[in-house]
């Protein structure tokens, strides 16, 4: 399977690498960052008693607005009980050179709806998100550069820009 991963990675990034007199340049689509972000769903974390399963997640990108859209399907278990939503959050797109990773800071909570919810008494944790649409998230993750490494050896990104409906990293 990590060896499909990397293939996968391997072709979208001979597909989009393009050079600039001694620049390197990578544009990706929004297709493939949502290809790329696959490989990292689903994610899995646990919070006061409650498995959460965050899944199918879709980027958008409006770089006329600098802002990039995130959307995830959640589940959230607890005993045999599910909470079934689906979530969208909107940042900006930031290189962290310490962790190697592209990220969404400073994102919001666009939009929390309840696909379908068989968990008793689940009033105030819903009312307790509903109240967070509009509020400032934690840092989401958006891609790992390491990945990028393994290919292009060295390179750390100089620049990360959105333009149209596509991810530009420049090295």
């Amino acid at each position: 399977m990590k060896t499909f991963r990397c293939l996968a990675v391997l072709i979208i990034l001979l597909s989009v690498v393009s050079t600039k007199a001694s620049a390197l340049e990578i544009t990706l689509t929004e297709q493939q960052v949502n290809d790329m972000l696959q490989v990292g769903f689903p994610v899995r974390q646990s919070y006061q008693g409650i498995d959460l399963t965050f899944s199918d997640p879709k980027v958008s990108i409006q770089g006329s607005l600098n802002n990039i859209t995130i959307k995830s399907v959640i589940v959230a278990q607890q005993n045999d009980q599910k909470l079934r939503a689906i979530a969208s959050a909107q940042g900006q797109v930031n290189y962290n050179p310490k962790q190697q990773v592209i990220e969404i800071i400073k994102p919001s909570l666009l939009e929390f709806s309840i696909l379908d919810n068989s968990i008793e008494q689940s009033e105030q944790a819903v009312s307790a998100l509903k109240q967070a649409i509009g509020q400032q998230l934690p840092m989401i993750f958006l891609l790992d550069v390491k990945q990028l490494n393994q290919f292009l050896p060295g390179l750390q990104p100089k620049n990360i820009a959105l333009r149209g409906s596509t991810l530009v990293i420049n090295f």
